[in-house]
């Protein structure tokens, strides 16, 4: 028996290989394919608990020193559709943010004594949280790895990326034992093809991922790269001995691309020549953001002016919009009296005035939900609608796929230049490639689809195992 997980950006899954024949197992009932679970943490909420000893000016401005609060009962998560659901369900019921500065107690050192200038005191530690009363929900873990990124604290207690990445991945591991009926201690694990073009950064973020893994309780980790791994799955059933594949593995976080040459092994038809590999930090992420800011960033007030001078809006307000989870940091004292000063005399208060409810009420990952809804809709038609409503915020904002396609342009050009380079590596030509696979959510993009067929003729791609090749070639590994 081998095995294969592929920890995704979006989604995730594991796989099972016996005698050559491969099967992807279930490990989300929640979701519509229960075969792909999203690639989401969420902590349930925790009730908090203050010291009565913490003086009344401190517990007005909510500063406390570390120990002064603590939580209720022991920490609970979920993963996959049932922390997405869980989390909008809480969030339904959310409470005005509620920011708190918690001191370590630790001191850092923010500088060195110079000939003319003495050495700066030591600077205080402190975290920062927002209390909506819900739970905490945590996406792109993986993406972090790159990073400096350490980890966050959450109702108290500071976890490391690696031991989030950890509980996730153990969680997945279970459900997979459990449905198999036996344990899992080696794993081939995926992998994108560059974390960063800077090696060492690359490596650290391998090292940090095996980390991961042997914390959520596998004994031996395997890497592999994931557009070689769907390339093995796809040339086990495609393709004969000799054929040349290019693999266009695009998901949420990477575009991945492989140049392999099928041949015949003793356990049957394998992958065992890779030509080239390359990628870039390109996903369906990403193009969510393009979106936000090409369409959304007017709605929230981006290009009104305010007071006499008729002066723009802050950049950076608009520019934190292009993530979900990184609009809550916009929820602080200084942010909210920016937007009280720049609504003197708006062009656009009521934009205005739906950007303060988006920050104050949490719903940035509800309005990116309708933004990925409307993208996978335009797929298949050539409009949607983005729509949520919530408060001041009623969205019911068409989108054509044509409008799309100029929104995403420079991204198409700039995956364009991964393909043909990926090419150039392998020392080959289009017109050599057999088979063209496109595997990943993203690849269902028609314009990148257009794009491939202009490169290699329409006849060669193929849409293959969109969310599960690349968990089913790791176990073939």
């Amino acid at each position: 028996m081998k095995y294969g997980l592929d920890f995704g950006t979006t989604n995730s899954s594991i796989s099972v290989a016996k005698n050559g024949q491969v099967k992807v197992v279930n490990i989300d009932v929640a979701a519509l394919d229960p075969r792909v679970l999203r690639s989401m943490l969420y902590f349930l909420r925790r009730e908090i608990v203050y010291d009565p000893k913490i003086p009344p000016e401190r517990l007005r401005m909510q500063v406390f020193k570390t120990g002064e609060i603590s939580y209720k009962g022991e920490s609970f998560y979920l993963i996959g559709q049932e922390a997405v659901s869980k989390y909008i369900l809480d969030n339904k019921n959310r409470a005005a943010g509620i920011k708190r500065t918690i001191f370590t107690g630790r001191f850092i050192d923010v500088g060195t004594a110079s000939v003319d200038q003495p050495r700066p005191d030591p600077v205080a530690e402190y975290y920062e949280e927002i209390d909506y009363g819900t739970g905490r929900l945590l996406q792109a873990l993986k993406s972090s790895l790159k990073t400096n990124y350490k980890g966050t604290t959450v109702f108290g207690k500071f976890y490391s990326v690696e031991e989030l990445i950890s509980m996730f991945l153990k969680e997945i591991k279970e459900r997979a034992e459990y449905s198999l009926g036996e344990k899992i201690e080696e794993i081939t694990a995926g992998r994108p093809v560059k974390f960063s073009e800077i090696e060492s950064i690359d490596k650290r973020a391998e090292s940090r991922l095996e980390e991961a893994y042997i914390m959520a309780g596998f004994k031996k980790v395997v890497f592999e790269f994931e557009p070689v791994a769907a390339a093995r799955q796809f040339v086990a059933q495609n393709t004969k001995k000799g054929e040349l594949v290019f693999v266009f593995d695009f998901g949420g976080g990477t575009l991945d691309t492989a140049v392999v040459r099928s041949s015949l092994a003793t356990s049957g038809v394998a992958c065992s020549d890779v030509l080239a590999t390359d990628g870039v930090y390109i996903g369906g992420d990403l193009l969510n953001a393009d979106i936000m800011q090409a369409k959304l960033w007017d709605y929230f007030g981006a290009s009104s002016t305010w007071g006499e001078q008729h002066l723009p809006m802050p950049l950076h307000l608009y520019e934190a919009l292009n993530s979900w989870y990184s609009i809550p940091s916009l929820n602080n004292p200084e942010t909210m009296q920016l937007l009280e000063r720049v609504s003197y005399k708006n062009s656009d208060i009521s934009a205005v005035g739906r950007l303060m409810h988006l920050i104050k009420s949490n719903v940035g990952f509800e309005i990116y939900e309708a933004i990925e809804k409307a993208k996978k809709r335009l797929s298949e038609d050539n409009e949607a609608q983005i729509f949520y409503n919530d408060g001041s915020i009623e969205l019911d904002m068409m989108i054509t796929r044509e409008e799309f396609e100029e929104i995403i342009a420079q991204r198409v050009e700039e995956i364009k230049q991964v393909v043909l380079r990926t090419l150039e590596k392998a020392g080959i030509e289009s017109k050599q490639v057999d088979k063209v696979v496109r595997t990943g959510g993203s690849s269902l993009i028609p314009v990148f689809q257009e794009m491939l067929e202009n490169i290699f003729g329409k006849g060669k791609i193929t849409l293959f195992e969109t969310f599960t090749s690349i968990a089913s070639g790791l176990a073939l590994e």
